[in-house]
């Protein structure tokens, strides 16, 4: 997250959000733009910038083999088939990514639009001996106008400003990750002097949780609707000495799906997070977030499984929202100017009904504690090339208490353009 944040040239569009002054109206010299790396589109005012970045990464497991971004809650548990198959090698572009931004000075200060496309799309056949065909996915696409944002960007939840760098683009165990933080939303920032800023957002609601039998659903899957959107709220503090946040969720996990019992239970969760700049460009972050079942807002627990949205059962409509509580805190070091390590540590756990999740399958799926952390060690040689290896451990118990582990060593190569 914080190398597209950074490559996405979003410092300016988050100052716009927080009504600092308008100082890219004018090109710095003829055919330049208006902001660094951007040019002035021939016989328009608006100024626009191409970038982006191509990442290779190397995945070696140690255990059982995990996904191409590292997903906790699918660590296979001891007995099954896929638990037995250690020493996987993956290597694969799919993270590489490409962005368009752009700046049109208006009499309300600047309007910025920014859509970024990766390689996550399905590639149902998956057929690598066949030319590793991935199809592109539309990742951001949102615009601004003063303190007013619409489009999809990042949760208002999620502070990515929180969380350490990474080799593995996912936030890890406590904190949201970059699978799932992206919503369509509406979102209003009002910033105040001396650093502080607050903002809400109207976001894209989509039920989530798992079943009596372990199967993940979501309102698409059952085919359902959403009446209501999901409601976030935060309040922020800058300083010199790092930032802090405190947000806020509320939303309605109502169950109207065709041929299935109806259910409704309130959803809400909690979060503050931050960083403290400590010896020079070191920094420690932070994430503590709890809540009723916040499904996808908290999503090392459940971004696969389910389990810490709504606890189901189709045939009966009996409902559990579990409450659930993580964790995040990582560190950077700076060794030099261009090398630099993180240590990143979170836990997470998550209160199953045990009266709903009564059969082995859905004990076996249901997570009820994940604990984990990674190391890395990242050179930029010049500043458009990061060249990193991390190591990353995660132990996942179930509710059943059988447990997996992962292992991987992952290497990667990003070239910024």
């Amino acid at each position: 997250m914080s190398a597209l944040t950074a490559l996405g040239s979003l410092t300016a569009a988050v100052a716009l959000l927080a009504g600092a002054p308008d100082a890219g109206a004018q090109p710095a010299q003829a055919g330049g733009g208006s902001f660094p790396g951007s040019f002035l589109v021939p016989g328009t005012n608006t100024s626009i910038k191409i970038g982006g970045f191509v990442k290779i990464v190397g995945i070696y497991d140690l255990d059982a083999r995990n996904g191409d971004t590292i997903a906790t809650d699918t660590i296979p548990m001891p007995g099954s088939a896929a638990h037995g198959l250690h020493g996987a090698t993956r290597i694969h572009a799919r993270q590489s990514n490409i962005n368009v931004d752009t700046r049109t000075p208006t009499a309300y200060g600047d309007l910025t639009t920014f859509v970024l496309l990766d390689f996550f799309g399905q590639n149902t056949s998956q057929a690598e001996h066949q030319s590793n065909t991935q199809n592109a996915r539309l990742v951001y696409a949102y615009g601004t106008l003063g303190p007013f944002l619409a489009g999809q960007w990042v949760s208002l939840f999620a502070d990515t400003d929180a969380i350490p760098e990474s080799v593995d683009p996912t936030g890890f165990i406590g904190a949201m990750d970059g699978l799932d933080n992206r919503q369509p939303q509406f979102r209003y920032t009002f910033a105040a002097p001396g650093g502080f800023s607050a903002a809400v957002s109207i976001e894209n609601p989509e039920a989530d949780g798992i079943t009596q039998t372990g199967g993940a659903f979501t309102t698409s899957s059952l085919g359902g609707i959403d009446r209501y959107p999901d409601f976030l709220a935060r309040a922020r503090l800058d300083q010199a000495w790092g930032h802090i946040a405190l947000s806020g969720m509320w939303r309605e996990l109502k169950i109207v799906a065709p041929g299935v019992a109806r259910a409704s239970k309130a959803s809400y969760a909690g979060q503050l997070s931050g960083h403290l700049n400590t010896f020079g460009k070191d920094a420690f972050k932070w994430t503590v977030a709890a809540g009723k079942a916040p499904g996808h807002y908290l999503t090392a627990l459940g971004r696969d499984s389910g389990a810490d949205g709504l606890q189901f059962n189709t045939a009966t409509g009996a409902v559990h929202a579990p409450y659930a509580y993580t964790i995040n805190a990582g560190y950077t070091h700076w060794w030099t100017a261009a090398l630099r390590s993180s240590l990143d540590a979170g836990y997470g756990k998550n209160q199953n009904s045990t009266t709903i999740l009564a059969s082995a399958a859905a004990q076996t799926a249901a997570d009820k504690w994940q604990m984990g952390g990674r190391a890395n060690l990242i050179w930029s040689p010049v500043p458009q090339v990061d060249l990193g290896v991390e190591y990353d451990y995660a132990q996942r118990r179930v509710q059943s208490s059988l447990h997996g582990n992962l292992h991987r060593v992952e290497v990667e190569s990003v070239f910024k353009f």
